[in-house]
């Protein structure tokens, strides 16, 4: 009698789990020499560290680069010219004027004083709570105007004068020579640089035949110097994108236009890309420019879209 027995069950009861005793030691992979695990060769070892040694090169390379690159961009101090003759001492800016002080300072801090206040006295932590309502209704917009005019305020220049020039300025400076000093040295809203529309005619800024708005240079600085014993008003620029040959060619335009009765005479200091410009604009001696009473008067564009017009006439004396 043959008996057949499906084994296939029984076999699924008695299957032997694994576990972490059952599964066999394996040995780490390496080599075992003498009893001591080495670590596993590595293939083309020097060919990795070549290339390691280059990654970190370049990487070095990189961030000296970038080192010069910003060092390059770092703002050059400007080196002035010795004058060729004695000045004497120099002699600070005492003359008082309202536009030499910034309306942008006193409006926000007068703004935000009010709101201070206000807001205290509303709450019960300062007396005047009749008045806060007040306060507050006056100090948001002065706090708006004085922001508005910190941002679009452009700081005066630094005049460094002589007291020889101090002298002679009464007697030989000429009324452009006295409006360039006076206008640049005192506070402007809504200008992007000093003597902006004189240097776009100048140098015809945006036009056929001129410099871009990014060549165009930058005031930095004024000086009163005695030059030849005549008063002297030298202009300090900046000038990095704009190359000397330019300045050059614009020297009998400049002459013209901030005459009459002056001499213009060009300095340049330092390389291409750090070019430093000194305007010197000398009194000749002749009077002109001096006793006509000037003042320019601005008229509305012709057309929409046309910049304004200016004109010079002559100044009328008040009765």
């Amino acid at each position: 009698l043959i008996l057949v027995i499906d084994m296939a069950p029984l076999m699924s009861l008695h299957r032997p789990t694994l576990s972490a005793k059952s599964v066999p030691h394996l040995p780490p992979l390496g080599r075992r020499v003498s009893g001591v695990i080495q670590p596993p060769r590595m293939i083309h070892q020097p060919n990795h560290d070549r290339t390691v040694h280059r990654a970190m090169g370049s990487r070095r390379a990189a961030v000296k680069v970038r080192a010069e690159a910003t060092s390059s961009t770092s703002v050059v101090p400007r080196v002035r010219a010795q004058p060729a003759e004695p000045q004497g001492l120099r002699v600070p800016d005492e003359d008082f004027s309202i536009a030499k002080t910034s309306f942008g300072s006193i409006a926000s801090t007068l703004g935000i004083g009010l709101l201070t206040y206000g807001f205290g006295a509303y709450f019960q932590f300062l007396p005047g709570q009749d008045v806060a309502a007040v306060l507050l209704i006056y100090g948001f917009p002065i706090t708006l105007i004085g922001f508005a005019l910190k941002y679009a305020q452009l700081e005066p220049v630094a005049c460094i004068s002589y007291q020889k020039a101090a002298d002679l300025r009464e007697s030989q400076a000429t009324n452009i020579q006295n409006q360039l000093r006076n206008d640049v040295t005192r506070f402007r809203y809504g200008d992007e640089q000093h003597l902006d529309e004189a240097l776009k005619r100048i140098f015809l800024v945006g036009r056929p035949g001129g410099i871009s708005r990014r060549q165009c240079p930058r005031l930095v600085g004024i000086r009163e110097e005695v030059s030849g014993g005549n008063y002297s008003l030298v202009l300090e620029f900046d000038s990095p994108r704009l190359e000397a040959s330019v300045w050059e060619e614009r020297l009998a335009k400049i002459q013209v236009f901030f005459g009459p009765g002056v001499a213009a005479e060009l300095t340049t200091n330092g390389e291409e890309k750090e070019l430093q410009a000194d305007l010197r604009l000398t009194a000749d001696g002749s009077g002109e420019g001096r006793g006509e009473q000037l003042e320019t008067m601005v008229l509305p564009p012709l057309a929409p879209g046309m910049p304004a017009r200016t004109v010079v006439v002559e100044k009328k004396e008040e009765e």
